[in-house]
């Protein structure tokens, strides 16, 4: 037994002692003796638990590193030096890009398919938007997957067409989707050292737990079998799994009792190992590409890309308003899936980003007849009217709040300055007694856990009415995350009985997320 002594506690200051065994917290307190255990002096340095990244994407945030980043591109121009020095230097197999932002090019427009021709006509080129919702694709690589000039617009996704019909190699939603599944999978091999080298990248930023959510993105038996293989090797974070719900449950899924013995052998490994925590499902795209399903319509220019409109149906709306963006699936189909996944047994966690898509959501949890076990993903646009009724519900909301420091140019663009303002509502939310946790969605941003709670907290640039406290954004960031995954306060607690994994601090910790005067 080991006990830490002359700490303080990270969130109150107050001096404390912790006695551990074999892992585990036996007992936290002011004063604490035991005979025989091994002291260990901390020189009243500051504790706090580790962290829990209740939602990201552990596997790609590992393939990422191998792909080109375009994340400093600031103009057509300089992601077509980079693709093309990356082609000169790596000409082989399909050239693979990552974090593309138009967004951030002046004026907003895509790069196309005839811009990267320019560079190779048979080599496919694909670079995927920085939001994951989105693509652009050379002839090459539609050719790759064979995608015509006629295709129709796959169900919940569209391809770009220019004033005459012809493809741009814009692809939204399903349709990037179906074409970067085309691209050469990685082996187990390579899934199982990519997913130690993240959780090792994790466990730098003081993260113990992590949510892959969106486990079955290229082959679910596999992904589940290098999940327990990277857990095997000592891969340094926990990692909670959330299925993709037709890989899982659908039509096409693995069968039951397979699923079941997989996910049975992945438990084995127990708490500090992996395990299937629930189903994941989309129900809209994302504000960059102007595909999250909202009310209204997007204030920013849409000329290369669609925008889908149509009349809202939702059982709380009770008016034919006028919505944009892209639901993935039609809103009784929503509903079966949710109501599906409920009835197996699993937490559903869904993806709405957009309020009208929200809306649909909590349409599916109240009809599952236990919206209580299910959890609502990013939220982003939210009305007072959904936050009541989230906490009538009983459901659960996980934030990204490093969003607002990444993409705020983006929100701006395509929201307008008022509706970016009130994006992600923490005071509101933890006000109505809603269980929020906060988590990054790596590799979608860079995914330290500070740099999101400093967002929550100080809000600059966006209404600092929705500010959450210190210790609020803290526990966001640690034990609310363990409860959301479903394990209660195994992990960012410190709680007698449960992981001890801990980070120390010379200072007050709190000091980092004090808001600019």
């Amino acid at each position: 037994m080991i006990l830490y002594r002359n700490f303080r506690w990270g969130t109150s200051g107050e001096p404390q002692e912790m006695l551990v065994d074999a892992g585990r917290v036996v007992a936290r307190g002011p004063r604490l003796a035991l005979e025989g255990a091994v002291v260990e002096d901390l020189d009243g340095k500051w504790m706090l638990p580790a962290f829990v990244d209740a939602h990201c994407h552990i596997l790609p945030t590992g393939l990422d590193l191998q792909k080109l980043h375009l994340g400093a591109a600031c103009s057509q121009e300089a992601v077509l030096d980079l693709v093309r020095e990356r082609h000169r230097t790596h000409p082989e197999g399909w050239l693979l890009a990552v974090h593309y932002d138009q967004n951030r090019f002046s004026g907003g427009c895509h790069v196309t398919a005839a811009m990267l021709d320019s560079i190779s006509l048979t080599r496919p080129i694909l670079l995927r938007h920085v939001n994951g919702h989105a693509s652009i694709a050379n002839t090459a690589a539609l050719r790759a997957a064979d995608i015509a000039e006629d295709a129709a617009d796959p169900a919940g996704g569209a391809f770009g067409r220019d004033a005459a019909g012809r493809l741009t190699g814009l692809l939204l939603e399903h349709a990037h989707e179906y074409v970067w599944d085309r691209s050469p999978a990685p082996s187990l091999e390579e899934m199982t050292e990519a997913i130690i080298l993240a959780g090792s990248q994790m466990a730098e930023l003081g993260i113990v737990c992590a949510s892959d959510m969106m486990t079955g993105r290229f082959d679910l038996r596999q992904e589940i079998l290098a999940y327990r293989q990277a857990a095997d090797r000592g891969c340094p974070v926990a990692t909670r799994l959330y299925l993709q719900w037709g890989t899982a449950l659908g039509p096409r899924g693995v069968a039951p009792s397979e699923l079941a013995e997989l996910t049975t052998d992945l438990a084995a490994g127990g708490g500090r190992g992996s395990r299937v925590a629930g189903i994941k499902i989309f129900s809209d795209g994302a504000i960059g590409s102007a595909t999250a399903a909202i009310y209204g319509r997007y204030s920013g220019s849409t000329a290369d890309g669609p925008v889908l409109s149509h009349k809202a149906r939702s059982a709380s709306e009770s008016s034919d308003a006028e919505v944009a963006g892209q639901l993935i699936y039609r809103p009784e189909r929503l509903t079966e899936m949710t109501r599906v996944a409920s009835d197996a047994g699993y937490s559903v966690a869904v993806h709405a980003i957009g309020d009208y898509a929200t809306d649909l959501v909590l349409d599916a949890f109240e009809a599952s007849g236990e919206p209580s076990r299910h959890r609502l993903e990013h939220g982003m646009i939210l009305s007072d009217t959904q936050i009541s009724r989230m906490a009538s519900l009983g459901c659960s909301l996980t934030f990204q709040p490093e969003f607002l420091l990444r993409f705020g140019h983006t929100y701006r663009r395509q929201l307008g300055e008022d509706r970016t303002l009130m994006l992600k509502r923490s005071r509101s939310v933890l006000d109505a007694g809603i269980p929020l946790s906060f988590s990054s969605d790596r590799p979608i941003v860079g995914g330290n856990p500070w740099d999101g709670m400093r967002m929550a907290v100080g809000r600059p640039g966006f209404a600092a009415s929705e500010r959450c406290t210190a210790a609020e954004a803290l526990e966001a960031y640690t034990v609310a995350g363990s409860r959301v995954n479903g394990d209660g306060c195994e992990f960012g607690s410190l709680l007698p009985g449960t992981d001890a994994t801990f980070q120390v601090f010379d200072f007050d910790p709190r000091e980092m997320l004090e808001p600019a005067a």
